[in-house]
C-alpha cells in the first residue's frame, strides 16, 4: 500500500485525504492547527459562535454535479438540514429596503416597482441571470485516470453553456461598480455593491444565478458542523490525523518526494499533497525551485482578497434578520480607509449560535490591510487599533439599534494577521480577487519536474473558495492514483 502525506487538514486537504484512503492508499492528514477546517472555521466567544467562512455553498443544491463530492465527503448528505433564505441581501435607502431575493423574477418586480426608469436594464438582468443559472462547476476525471465511477466531460454539455460562456466573456470585462453605476436609482447601485467593485460583473452575476437556481444554501451548523462531518469521513475510512502539528519541508531527493520533515522528525511517504495555501508553502515547504510555470503564475500574478473579519455578540435581539446594509452617519476609519456604509450576517434565527433572545452578528470588510496590521504589531499598536475599531463599532451599532446600547457583550476582530497565524496563509488571504479583464484561471496542481508532488487547494482555480478547494483535493487524488495505477474510487 503506498503512503500519501496531505499537508493541511481544510476542504482541500480533508478532500484528497478522503478520496485516497477511499482509493486505497495509506493516507496520513498533518494539520498545524488545533481543528481542521483551515479557512472553513467559525470560533466561540463568551457564548456566542461567529461563522467566519460559509454564507452561501455552491454544490448545495442536489441537482449540481458538486453537490456528490460534498455527499461523498461527508459535508452534506440526505441528513444535513440546507437553509435557503428568501432574501440574499438588502440595503435600507430613504427610508426603505431594498431587497436581493433568491428569486431573479421576484427580484425584478421588486426593484421595478421602487424604480420604473429602471425596468429596462433590470429585465436585462434578469436575462443575463438566466442565461448564466446553466453554469456550474463541471466535475470530470482528469485524463489517464482509472476511476470506478468515471466522469466525463460530453459534448452535449459544454453546447448548452456556450451561450453562457459567451455572455460570461462580456461581463468579466466590467467591474461590480462599473455594472452596477448603470442603474439610475442610487439604492439599486448600492444593492448590486453586494460583491466588491475589486470583482468582475462575471462573479456577481454567477452568484445571483446559482441562488436563482436552488444552489447557494446554507448548511446547518456552518463551517464546524460541516468540516467535522468530513474529519469523521476520513476517520471512519481508517485515516490519520495528526493536529498541533506543523510541517517544515517536504523531502525530495532525485527529482522524486520522499515525504516530509516536522521540527523533529521525518516522515516517509510515497507521494505528498500540499494544500497549504499554494503561494506560501512554494516559499516556506522547498529548499529548490520547482520550476513550474503555473506555480511562478499563481505566485506572481495573483490578487489576493484579505479581510478583517469582525463578530459581535450583543445580549438582546436584533431583528430583521437580514439586517439591511446602512450609510453610517460616522464613518468607520480604519488601517487608513474610511467605511461609509455598513452591513451584518444576522444569526438571530439560527440555533446554537447565540443564548436564547440574543444576537450573533458578523461581517467582513474586504480589503488588504495587511501591511498596515503587521506594522501595529511590530510597533505594539495592535490591541490599541484593535480596540479603536470595537470602539467604532460599538457606537454605529448602537446608534442603528438603540437596544444594543450597554448590552455588546463581545466584539471579536481576526485582522489578516490572525488569519495568516492560523492557517499559513500569504497575507491571510482566503481567497483570489478576479477583476474586471481578468481571466479566470484554472491549474491542474501536477508538477512535472517532481514526482509525486501534487498540490490542491482555492488558489487551483480563480477566484477560489470552498468549491474549488473541494474540488482540487478531489482532482489531486486523481493524480496519484494516475501516478501509482490506484483505481479512483
Amino acid at each position: 500500500m503506498k503512503k500519501i502525506i496531505v499537508v493541511g487538514a481544510g476542504i482541500a486537504g480533508l478532500s484528497a485525504a478522503i478520496y485516497a484512503r477511499r482509493s486505497g492508499f495509506d493516507v496520513t492528514l498533518i494539520e498545524q492547527h488545533s481543528i481542521a477546517g483551515g479557512m472553513c472555521t467559525s470560533w466561540k466567544r463568551k457564548g456566542y459562535l461567529f461563522e467566519g467562512a460559509i454564507h452561501w455553498l455552491t454544490g448545495s443544491n442536489p441537482k449540481t454535479e458538486l453537490y456528490q463530492l460534498w455527499k461523498d465527503t461527508g459535508a452534506l448528505g440526505d441528513n444535513v438540514n440546507v437553509i435557503l433564505n428568501d432574501v440574499f441581501y438588502s440595503v435600507e435607502h430613504d427610508g426603505i429596503v431594498i431587497n436581493l431575493y433568491r428569486d431573479i423574477d421576484k427580484t425584478i418586480k421588486h426593484l421595478s416597482e421602487i424604480s420604473p426608469n429602471d425596468k429596462k436594464l433590470l429585465r436585462r438582468l434578469a436575462s443575463d441571470v438566466k442565461t448564466l443559472s446553466c453554469m456550474e462547476m463541471p466535475v470530470y476525471d482528469i485524463k489517464g485516470v482509472k476511476a470506478q465511477n468515471p466522469k466525463r466531460m460530453s459534448l452535449g454539455s459544454l453546447f448548452k453553456m456556450l451561450p453562457a460562456l459567451i455572455k460570461m466573456g462580456k461581463l468579466n470585462n466590467i467591474s461590480c461598480g462599473e455594472y452596477a453605476d448603470q442603474f439610475e436609482h442610487p439604492g439599486i447601485r448600492r444593492l448590486f455593491l453586494v460583491l466588491p467593485d475589486g470583482y468582475s460583473a462575471g462573479s456577481l452575476i454567477v452568484t445571483l444565478a446559482s441562488l436563482n437556481s436552488g444552489d447557494g444554501g446554507y448548511p446547518e451548523g456552518g463551517s464546524l458542523a460541516m468540516t467535522d462531518r468530513m474529519v469523521k469521513t476520513f476517520k471512519d475510512l481508517g485515516g490519520s490525523i495528526l493536529f498541533n502539528t506543523k510541517v517544515k519541508k517536504v523531502n525530495i531527493k532525485n527529482g522524486s518526494v520522499t515525504g516530509i520533515m516536522l521540527d523533529n522528525k521525518a516522515l516517509d511517504a510515497d507521494a505528498v499533497i500540499v494544500t497549504q495555501e499554494t503561494i506560501a508553502a512554494v516559499n516556506q515547504l522547498f529548499d529548490i525551485p520547482l520550476n513550474e510555470d503555473w506555480l511562478t503564475d499563481i505566485c506572481k500574478n495573483t490578487k489576493p482578497a484579505v479581510c478583517t473579519f469582525i463578530g459581535v455578540g450583543i445580549s438582546a435581539e436584533i431583528l430583521p434578520a437580514p439586517v439591511p446594509s446602512w450609510i453610517l452617519d460616522e464613518p468607520i476609519i480604519f488601517a487608513g480607509k474610511t467605511l461609509t456604509e455598513i452591513m451584518f450576517y444576522n444569526y438571530v434565527k439560527y440555533e446554537g449560535y447565540a443564548p436564547e433572545g440574543f444576537t450573533s452578528l458578523t461581517t467582513a470588510w474586504i480589503g488588504d490591510t495587511y501591511d498596515f496590521w503587521k506594522k501595529a504589531k511590530e510597533e505594539g499598536r495592535y490591541e490599541e487599533e484593535k480596540q479603536n475599531l470595537a470602539k467604532q463599532v460599538s457606537r454605529a451599532l448602537c446608534k442603528k439599534f438603540p437596544q444594543a446600547e450597554g448590552k455588546i457583550e463581545v466584539i471579536d476582530i481576526a485582522t489578516p494577521l490572525t488569519y495568516e497565524r492560523y492557517t499559513g496563509a500569504y497575507h491571510g488571504s482566503w481567497m483570489s480577487i478576479t477583476g474586471a479583464g481578468d481571466k479566470m484561471k484554472s491549474h491542474s496542481g501536477y508538477c512535472k519536474n517532481v514526482s509525486g508532488l501534487f498540490f490542491a487547494g482555492h488558489r487551483i482555480m480563480s477566484p477560489g473558495g470552498l468549491p474549488v478547494a473541494l474540488f482540487s483535493g478531489w482532482q489531486a487524488a486523481q493524480m496519484a492514483c494516475r501516478q501509482f495505477n490506484y483505481v479512483f474510487t
